[in-house]
């Protein structure tokens, strides 16, 4: 289908055949999406032999609270390479990895980290700001959240394969070479092998990994294995894309520089990036159970993509929901998921963010996009831009 094809389509129609990862059905997603949470609140599509689209926050909700009835052990809506607890798992497994690594994710544990992240932020920006322009994903983004997961979840002393282990995150990220994925795999394998048989004690993730037990037992190599890599790679998408979409955001609109410069701003203004600019858009559920959600029928065995961006601008739960506004009152957004499995690594996150446009700032100022050059996204799971040409002036 081309993109004029895919315009002359009537929005019923298109929804029932919806691709989430068609580039050019996602030129219509926002519509699409109003559509279902107006008329239809379930869009039942034959994409990739079919599955539901949840769209409104109230039934998002209520499919991620209901972990017997939509289980989590294929999250990807095209299936996983590889098991990738907690992620791809139902309780009580999930909550048995989740209770090994909260700790080592909490803000308190990671705050030991601080001085890591901002020192690589400010490497990376001592090469790029003297060009007066630079390209912020590639560039910037993605080295920085690559390389700050690599030194918090694998906190690797052999730095030839820990710069290994970056480069195969951002061909990931970047590049979408599937290979890299089992690559990344082996090189956490023989990392956790190395850990495992040398006895250290240390109070870090991967140790965390390595002592962790599931109904009484400890994991077998496959499972932290798993581990390991969706912390890593899961961490990087997602913070990265919402890095990139607050740059877009500023160089949209210079006004908001000011907001970003106050402190305070990652109390409640991230959120409201977060909430607009939903760096996950959807993950899938399997259906246990014959069910309904929204009036609609699911049968045991379908499978659901549950649209986390889709709830987040579900106007009956959020007022302008197109739009930024801080002001509101309050914002319990779903960008993080919400239920058990809300993100593991939300304070990570958050922390990179804080840190990176500290550092931002404190060297540039006017971001904008070159007049010469356009802006290419993302298309699927993650909502991002892969290409984002940034100018600015040096701050003074």
């Amino acid at each position: 289908m081309t993109s004029l094809d895919n315009q002359k389509i009537p929005v019923n129609e298109l929804a029932a055949h919806f691709d989430l990862f068609d580039p050019v059905h996602s030129e219509r997603l926002w519509e699409v999406l109003s559509y279902a949470r107006s008329s239809c609140p379930v869009v039942k599509t034959d994409a990739d032999d079919g599955y539901h689209i949840v769209t409104r926050y109230d039934d998002v909700r209520a499919v991620l609270e209901d972990t017997a009835t939509f289980s989590s052990v294929q999250a990807g809506l095209r299936g996983v390479p590889i098991a990738q607890p907690p992620l791809t798992e139902d309780p009580p497994n999930h909550i048995e990895y989740r209770r090994a690594l909260n700790p080592y994710l909490s803000r308190s544990f990671l705050a030991r980290y601080e001085d890591d992240i901002r020192q690589h932020a400010r490497e990376l920006l001592d090469e790029l700001v003297p060009r007066g322009q630079f390209e912020f994903m590639t560039e910037f983004a993605v080295p920085f959240t690559s390389g700050n997961l690599a030194k918090v979840i694998l906190d690797d002393d052999n730095k030839e394969r820990l710069a290994k282990a970056i480069r195969l995150a951002t061909e990931i990220s970047s590049e979408g070479r599937h290979e890299a994925f089992f690559e990344l795999a082996a090189l956490a394998e023989e990392l956790l092998h190395e850990r495992a048989e040398s006895g250290s004690e240390r109070d870090d993730v991967l140790s965390a990994i390595i002592r962790a037990t599931v109904q009484g037992r400890p994991l077998t190599m496959e499972e932290r294995v798993g581990a390991t890599t969706i912390l890593f790679t899961g961490g990087l998408d997602t913070t990265k894309a919402a890095l990139g979409g607050i740059v877009k955001h500023l160089a949209d609109d210079p006004a908001l520089e000011s907001r970003l410069r106050n402190p305070d701003w990652i109390k409640g203004d991230l959120d409201e990036f977060l909430r607009l600019e939903s760096p996950i858009t959807f993950m899938a559920r399997t259906v246990t159970r014959d069910t309904e959600v929204g009036g609609c029928p699911m049968s045991a065995g379908d499978r659901v993509a549950i649209h986390y961006a889709s709830a987040n601008r579900d106007e009956t739960r959020f007022e302008d929901p197109t739009e930024l506004r801080f002001d509101r009152r309050r914002n319990p957004h779903a960008a993080f998921g919400l239920g058990p499995h809300r993100c593991i690594g939300l304070h990570f996150a958050r922390l990179q963010i804080e840190i990176g446009f500290q550092e931002l700032f404190k060297r540039i100022t006017n971001i904008r996009v070159p007049a010469d050059k356009q802006v290419r996204s993302a298309t699927g799971v993650v909502q991002s831009h892969e290409y984002l040409p940034i100018e600015f002036d040096i701050a003074k």
